[in-house]
């Protein structure tokens, strides 16, 4: 079973709405996915269409616990930030494994990089949101060197919440776009039935099938699909020590 994590350098992205839509996505291409939360304050449910109340069951809570929405099945783990054995917890589980069958999606905090870390370097896909406003934009090339080459080389952009008729939403995209080249591998456009859909408790997919957000993050999730048969975590296009 492969792993890709979610993570981004800023909070306030959309962070864990492209992981529970790349949870999505995946599944309606016929992957068995489990998306697990690490966040100590979990907002995952909210784009299932579930209450703030739902209290996730753990990633280990026995099959009758599991919440399940559209056959994905929602997990968490609070602790993972300070559980050492939680990347050997994972490695016996057999979610290191590449293979489209079954597929582990991590939502993790933009705080816990020291986490995010660990788990990219068994990561099939590491999936970054950023948006094109200037205070995610100054953190990219501290991002960068942070990732280093091997980060990297497992790292996906994704622009969320793009807005392309401001200038600087144009200005931003473009910067990214230079930066980032081929590991940008998809925009999601600024939409507001992804918040009006969170707001009535509603899956985006049954508030506004048409959305075009929806549309974005269904095309990011078949560009990641062929890398859950990689047997190399560099998916993307090598990267050079000047990117």
């Amino acid at each position: 079973m492969p792993m890709i994590v979610c993570h981004g350098p800023k909070g306030g992205t959309g962070n864990t709405f492209v992981a529970a839509h790349l949870a999505m996505g995946l599944s309606a291409q016929g992957a068995d996915v489990t998306v697990v939360s690490v966040a100590a304050r979990d907002t995952l449910p909210l784009h299932f269409g579930l209450t703030p109340a739902i209290a996730l069951p753990a990633l280990t809570a026995p099959a009758d616990e599991a919440v399940l929405v559209g056959g994905i099945n929602l997990r968490s783990w609070r602790r993972a930030p300070e559980d050492l054995d939680f990347v050997p917890m994972l490695n016996d589980l057999g979610y290191f494994q590449p293979g489209k069958d079954r597929v582990l999606v991590v939502d993790v905090p933009s705080s816990e990089t020291r986490l995010a870390r660990r788990l990219i370097d068994h990561a099939c896909a590491h999936v970054c949101t950023i948006n094109a406003q200037p205070d995610t934009l100054a953190l990219l090339p501290q991002a960068f060197g942070e990732a280093g080459i091997e980060g990297l080389a497992r790292t996906a952009f994704v622009i969320n919440a793009l807005d392309e008729t401001r200038r600087l939403g144009r200005h931003g995209s473009a910067f990214i776009r230079e930066l980032a080249g081929p590991r940008l591998i998809g925009r999601i456009r600024m939409d507001e039935a992804v918040p009006e859909s969170i707001a009535t408790l509603q899956m985006l997919s049954r508030y506004a099938p048409a959305s075009v957000a929806l549309s974005d993050v269904q095309q990011i999730a078949e560009a990641i699909a062929p890398t859950l048969d990689s047997t190399s975590a560099a998916w993307i296009a090598p990267v050079s020590r000047a990117a």
